[in-house]
């Protein structure tokens, strides 16, 4: 039996402005901040939210920036994919049996954040 009460609440505390998934894991580090979601930067700057009640160094890039946090205090990484080597697939009527390439790319660098990925 589900209590009209605590749905009203559940409904406040995710629709209400501030409250994202950001904030509301509670995060208290870097780390655990960057692994909540994709969306979600870090405010690394020393004096960030001393005077504000309720200000959180873990948010969405848009309201750190909104709330003082300068873009350089910012940890936001984002997903890279880099190809590093990408020759031509060999000619299998060339007949050469030295050098032969049978997949693309040979070499790539990809940086993950976490919970993201990449689509080639």
């Amino acid at each position: 039996k589900c209590n009209w009460r605590s749905t009203i609440c559940i409904f406040l505390f995710l629709f209400l402005p501030g409250s994202n998934i950001c904030t509301s894991q509670g995060a208290s580090t870097c780390q655990q901040c960057l692994a909540v979601h994709p969306t979600c930067a870090w405010c690394f700057q020393e004096d960030f939210g001393q005077d504000v009640a309720g200000s959180s160094r873990c948010d969405l890039k848009k309201n750190l920036i909104e709330a003082g946090c300068r873009k350089e205090a910012l940890e936001y990484p984002t997903s890279k994919m880099h190809v590093t080597e990408n020759k031509d697939l060999s000619d299998k009527a060339s007949g050469s049996t030295t050098d032969v390439t049978q997949i693309q790319p040979q070499s790539m660098h990809i940086s993950l954040r976490p919970g993201e990925f990449i689509n080639p």
